[in-house]
């Protein structure tokens, strides 16, 4: 998939078919992140900044939170059903350029 296509389910995606691993209620014990956050920036697909592909169906999605900061989540999309949220946490941006060079 491609970011436009991301973008355009999660565009047309009904709240109710967004559900949560118990994996992110775990992590979200250990990180300031909750079910709250993500649904909002689930909606502002004006910030989604990127997205990486991973096995089994799972995609990465950044989305930008501030100059410094983005929310990364690990989802599953099934394109007939919803998404469900796997894990998430915020990504520091200076770090991540570092990581890079």
């Amino acid at each position: 998939m491609k970011l436009k296509d991301v973008r355009g389910f999660l565009e047309n995606l009904d709240q109710d078919n967004v559900v949560f691993d118990t994996h992110f209620y775990r992590r979200c014990k250990e990180r300031p992140i909750n079910e709250g956050m993500v649904r909002r920036f689930l909606v502002k697909v004006d910030r989604l900044e990127k997205i990486e592909e991973g096995n089994n169906g799972r995609f990465k999605l950044w989305f930008k939170m501030s100059g410094k900061y983005s929310l990364v989540l690990v989802v599953e999309i099934f394109i007939s059903k919803g998404l469900k949220v796997v894990s998430a946490w915020n990504s520091d941006k200076k770090w991540q350029k570092k990581l890079k060079r």
